[in-house]
């Protein structure tokens, strides 16, 4: 079940990106590739079985699996094709807001893999609107394939009579080991720049707006001091989708005529000089030249007292430090749990190895109980915070048990019964469903006469 749920991840982005560029060829340019199945009115193409074949062979998983693996990934293909036929018969609506978002998120980790729009650019022999455009209907294909299995499962739950019936069925020697836990949490306070500091940014870009409106590049300009990553494209945003960018950058921008320049304008990310190059239907396509202020010491001094202080009140018992860190920190990856790190399972243990190294020795100085003394992080290459560290509990290493990995074995019945009632559907469907196998694959026994 492991390595056909591992499978089920994987063979979907492969979908996205085999369409582009994985053509089996003949020497002389003659396609060697043909449709080996048909779900509904979906097909699928050898070329696509090869590409998530050739994958699997590189993965971790593919040392230690004996069956058929083209059998099992084509397998996986013919089920997400049902899923989708499924999801137009029982009407599943994709909003084209949440396909954007998808799209523009696959598009920023496909320009990360290759370092920049031209390396794709280069690459593919197409504009990065032509490869969107291409990546579209696979990205719509998986919203409806992921939202009709949600749609399914969504009313999966365990009682504790199933987790314990699930646990005992687990032969002893065969419970998971888990090395030591750490329950711990966080509240962290960065430094708001003041407005002394903001300003000494907004004489600093009207400066520069002043010497672009006298002759000077806004490329260069942007270049020279922009400290966003679009400082060595000159700036260049592309044409970005409406309610897509920060509230007050996208307002500014879309106030401004062509070609014109915007005043300092202040972003939940810092103070840019906007420039609207173009509009094209909901889409514009604007420049812009960042840059953040930066907190003095007087501000780092402020945040490390003010938390001081809330960590006296927490010790006081005036206020717990889940509220606390609801209400002040600015970690965002553990404000809203309390403060508290999440672990891999849905509970607040983490093991040792997933820490962080710095953090794991903050935590492994403390004593059960404590609360540790506001201290300056560095918290990304330009950012620091002041933070204290709560030291809840420690669970020492230990086979599973029912008592200490209630949430874990919770976890992992509910996977196991979504898993069960998946393939109940999938076998009721695929009776249901049209499908046409390439003889070549009958020894996979996907569908049975």
């Amino acid at each position: 079940m492991r390595i056909s749920r591992f499978i089920n991840k994987w063979v979907a982005s492969v979908m996205l990106t085999v369409g582009l560029s994985f053509t089996i060829c003949a020497q002389e340019g003659q396609v060697v590739d043909g449709i080996i199945a048909k779900v509904d009115d979906y097909i699928i193409l050898k070329s696509e079985l090869e590409a998530s074949y050739i994958n699997f062979l590189s993965s971790e998983q593919a040392r230690t699996f004996d069956g058929d693996a083209r059998c099992l990934i084509l397998r996986s293909f013919i089920e997400n094709k049902i899923l989708l036929a499924m999801s137009e018969i029982d009407s599943v609506e994709i909003s084209e807001s949440r396909i954007d978002y998808e799209l523009q998120g696959r598009m920023q980790r496909i320009i990360q893999q290759f370092g920049s729009e031209q390396a794709i650019q280069q690459a593919y022999g197409k504009s990065i609107d032509q490869f969107m455009d291409e990546l579209r209907p696979g990205v719509e294909d998986q919203l409806r394939i992921k939202t009709q299995e949600s749609n399914i499962l969504s009313d999966i739950e365990v009682t504790p009579a199933e987790i314990r019936k699930f646990y005992s069925r687990i032969p002893k020697d065969s419970l998971p080991l888990y090395n030591r836990e750490y329950e711990a949490g966080l509240i962290a306070i960065i430094p708001k720049p003041s407005q002394s500091e903001k300003q000494k940014v907004i004489d600093k870009l009207i400066e520069v707006r002043n010497k672009i409106l006298n002759g000077a590049d806004f490329g260069i300009a942007a270049i020279d001091y922009s400290e966003g990553p679009t400082g060595p494209n000159g700036g260049d945003l592309g044409f970005t989708s409406r309610g897509m960018m920060d509230p007050a950058f996208e307002a500014a921008a879309l106030a401004l005529d062509k070609g014109e320049i915007s005043m300092p304008i202040e972003s939940s990310f810092g103070i840019h000089l906007i420039q609207l190059l173009e509009r094209r239907g909901n889409e514009y396509h604007s420049r812009h030249i960042i840059i953040v202020p930066k907190p003095s010491q007087d501000d780092m001094d402020k945040a490390q007292s003010f938390l001081d202080s809330l960590r006296n009140e927490i010790i006081a018992d005036n206020i717990s430090f889940e509220e606390a860190a609801k209400q002040y920190s600015d970690d965002q990856g553990t404000k809203y749990n309390g403060g508290f790190i999440s672990g891999p399972y849905g509970s607040n243990r983490v093991p040792v190895e997933a820490l962080d190294p710095s953090l794991f020795f903050a935590i492994d100085s403390l004593d059960q109980g404590q609360i540790s003394k506001p201290a300056m992080v560095q918290i990304s290459p330009d950012t620091k915070a002041a933070r204290i560290i709560y030291f809840k509990k420690e669970v020492p290493p230990h086979r599973a048990n029912i008592r200490d990995d209630y949430e874990k074995l919770k976890l992992a019945a509910t996977e196991m019964k979504k898993a069960q009632k998946r393939d109940e559907y999938l076998k009721k469907k695929i009776q249901e469903v049209y499908i046409e196998i390439d003889p070549e694959y009958n020894r996979c026994g996907i569908i049975k006469n």
